[in-house]
């Protein structure tokens, strides 16, 4: 059940007068445009906003393998610490740069230059130019792209350095000799194997640290001292529903799908604008969490928005709230989302409140509330393929080769992979069983080859690396393995409607050059077997190599 400690307001926080800070300038400590989105190494005189944005602070991963590389620097070695805008390196680096300025070389943005009419190119030739046997040690904090200029554009006498660039950008060599490299995309804060009941727990740290109710979290007591004096009672509204965990893991989720389907990176710096946005925004959170449209990452929320759903019970609901129809249940249910601060006003018919309505019950799929009226429409929101792939990945990433953990591999290679590839194969050719694969049509005629296209156990447990963003298939057709096959959730969806009778469209592309790639591998390999089938109208030959002699068989 939703439920929120109530305590009288914290007047004074380690010497600043809370009531006298609204939260919402609080907040802008989050926004993307705020004075705090990178960190630098300004000696300017700290104040309350310093310590609102170091509170938030959540160590990640990359930070702490990042800290024992230092650790063990010798002279002459260098670390770069790898990564795009907006990630978090210059936060890591910041702190980095307090605890080994007077031992370490720091370049914390290799994008600058020590001079006006210097590119950053040459700025990285004298950086290197210094280093070496016996210099400091030397940290560097550089963007993956910049990285690859310098591999292809950095002087020759760092050719060496720049070979070692280029085997790390080719394949991911993280130590070679005396360099060091640390990779953000290595470090993903949405991942499958995460904490257990949470994609992600670098987010779900967050949204606990922002939205707690302890002593020791200021945003909590100035949204205390806000609500005593009834200030930006929206705002209260939307900070109360984001300190709910299940409300958390329902956005956690969603932004994993943006991750998984559109393919969306998603930065430190993005997920704190996103905070900001669900919480100052316009309207209630629920609203602002896929309506907003000023960012990349907005836009591709709103792809998901759960009012864009139909189901039958959807849109009866749709339809009885808009024509005003009576509902006891509906009307106690939304006298308890008053009492939270969540008030939709008459009339009815206003544009996009059964809209609002519908994205409510869906970050309050997993909690109680009143009479529950929005449960039923769960089974309406549920994330079953994302559930489904999630299961499908564990089975690959963790498998040892044991019994029990083949059956349930076995029974995504027999059940859905193998029989969504025929079906795709043979879309044109309805005709043919199971075990034969179409390798074209010639005029009326229609060519097959007999396969066994089976799950290949040995390669998964001797061959598969771990991806955060899909998992490989691993097959071979008569004994013969095939390369690895990439699939992502896009990928997994559409094996799941093959199987349903479902026919591909233009919406399907991206996920349809995979599903190519595989059926081609596995007609390179049909094309050679010793026995063709050919269909013409309702008659049927099979023709066979024996010894060098071709049979003909012919059937009505």
């Amino acid at each position: 059940m939703i439920q929120y400690v109530t305590i009288l307001p914290i007047w004074k926080w380690q010497g600043y007068t809370v009531s006298s800070i609204p939260l919402r300038k609080a907040l802008g400590v989050l926004a993307k445009s705020s004075s705090f989105s990178v960190k630098t190494t300004t000696q300017r005189q700290r104040d309350l906003f310093d310590d609102l944005k170091d509170y938030l602070y959540v160590t990640p991963e990359i930070e702490h393998d990042f800290e024992k590389c230092l650790r063990a620097l010798l002279p002459g070695e260098c670390v770069f610490l790898c990564g795009s805008s907006g990630d978090g390196k210059s936060e890591i680096l910041s702190r980095s740069y307090d605890q080994y300025k007077n031992r370490y070389t720091f370049h914390l943005d290799a994008t600058h230059s020590f001079s006006p009419h210097q590119s950053a190119i040459d700025a990285l030739n004298e950086l290197f130019d210094r280093a070496g046997d016996g210099a400091q040690p030397l940290v560097v904090g550089i963007n993956i792209g910049m990285l690859a200029n310098f591999a292809k554009e950095g002087a020759e006498r760092h050719s060496e350095l720049r070979g070692v660039i280029e085997r790390f950008l080719d394949s991911g060599e993280r130590t070679q000799g005396a360099y060091h490299f640390l990779d953000f995309e290595s470090y993903p804060k949405f991942r499958f194997n995460d904490d257990a009941g949470s994609y992600s727990s670098f987010m779900r740290q967050l949204l606990k640290r922002l939205t707690q109710p302890t002593d020791d979290n200021l945003f909590h007591a100035i949204a205390l001292a806000d609500e005593q004096r009834q200030r930006d009672m929206r705002l209260i509204a939307n900070f109360r529903l984001l300190a709910n965990e299940h409300v958390q893991e329902i956005i956690i989720t969603t932004l994993f799908k943006t991750r998984l389907i559109k393919d969306q990176f998603i930065t430190t710096r993005a997920l704190l604008d996103l905070l900001h946005q669900l919480l100052v925004g316009e309207h209630y959170l629920f609203d602002n969490l896929f309506l907003a449209k000023d960012s990349e990452l907005s836009l591709r929320l709103a792809d998901f928005d759960p009012a864009l759903i139909h189901t039958q019970a959807v849109d009866q609901f749709v339809l009885r709230y808009e024509l005003n129809l009576p509902d006891e249940a509906l009307e106690a249910f939304m006298d308890e989302l008053a009492k939270l601060g969540i008030i939709f006003n008459e009339p009815r018919d206003n544009a996009g409140q059964a809209a609002s309505l519908l994205r409510l019950f869906y970050l309050l799929k997993d909690c109680e509330l009143g009479n529950n009226y929005h449960h039923q429409f769960k089974v309406d929101f549920e994330e079953q393929v994302l559930e489904h792939y999630a299961t499908v990945w564990l089975q690959h990433s963790q498998y040892l080769g044991e019994g029990g953990s083949q059956l349930a591999l076995r029974n995504f290679y027999v059940k859905a992979l193998i029989p969504a590839i025929f079906v795709y194969a043979n879309r044109n050719a309805p005709e043919l069983s199971k075990r034969e694969l179409s390798l074209g049509q010639f005029g009326q005629c229609h060519v097959a080859a007999p396969i066994e296209l089976k799950a290949d156990y040995s390669a998964i447990q001797r061959q598969h690396v771990e991806k955060h963003d899909h998992f490989s298939a691993y097959l071979k057709v008569d004994e013969q393995p095939l390369a690895p096959m990439a699939i992502n959730l896009n990928l997994f969806e559409l094996i799941c409607k093959l199987n349903n009778g479902y026919r591909p469209n233009k919406y399907d592309k991206n996920a349809i050059v995979l599903l190519d790639e595989m059926v081609e591998q596995i007609r390179a390999v049909a094309k050679k077997s010793s026995v063709l089938h050919y269909y013409e109208g309702d008659q049927h030959y099979r023709l066979g190599l024996d010894d060098g002699m071709i049979t003909v068989e012919g059937t009505r």
